[in-house]
């Protein structure tokens, strides 16, 4: 006679053993997951408080800032404006000391002959008008300004025959340009 074994019950523990070590690890495996993403959270938290703790001490220190950038704005303005200012007086000045030379120049250049009627000076522009006996003598003049420093390129406007005055008596109109700048001018005058 063969003996029977029963291994039903044998298998059936086994399999309860399995299912059990396998709920354990599987509880195992949630219980670490979610001590490892709270860690995570945790950390993350406390790296976004960082960045939040930053950023308002960068909020604060920037509304602190913010009356004296409207004071620096303020006083760019102002700067900007007493800059102008001061271009304005120098241009002025410079203007000013360039008609004494320009009319001390158009004084040695002409040959005494010429009666000159008007002399202005606009945006940088100079105006001659005159009266001469001949030609030449308005050729002088022209030749004159030519080589003085003050003007710069003279042209001639016009040259009208006065016939009523005399046979040869002509009205002419030059204009030239102003040919030194304010800091020429002002070593112009340093210098002599």
């Amino acid at each position: 006679m063969a003996m029977q074994f029963n291994l039903l019950p044998w298998r059936e523990e086994q399999r309860k053993d399995h299912i059990k070590k396998t709920r354990n690890i599987l509880l195992l495996g949630v219980f670490l997951g979610l001590v490892a993403s709270a860690s995570f959270y945790t950390w993350k938290k406390a790296v976004l408080s960082d960045y939040e703790d930053a950023y308002r001490y960068m909020t604060e220190k920037n509304n602190g800032l913010k009356p004296l950038l409207k004071e620096k704005n303020a006083l760019d303005r102002m700067k900007e404006v007493l800059t102008h200012q001061v271009d304005a007086i120098q241009t002025l000045q410079a203007n000013r000391e360039s008609v004494s030379h320009m009319v001390e120049e158009l004084s040695v250049a002409n040959n005494q002959e010429l009666f000159l009627t008007d002399f202005s000076l606009t945006n940088g522009q100079v105006y001659i008008s005159g009266i001469a006996k001949n030609d030449n003598q308005i050729s002088d003049l022209m030749e004159q300004l030519r080589k003085s420093k003050w003007y710069q390129e003279p042209k001639l406007l016009e040259i009208i025959s006065m016939p009523d005055k005399g046979e040869e008596i002509k009205r002419f109109s030059i204009i030239s340009q102003l040919l030194l700048s304010s800091s020429e001018l002002k070593k112009e005058t340093d210098n002599g």
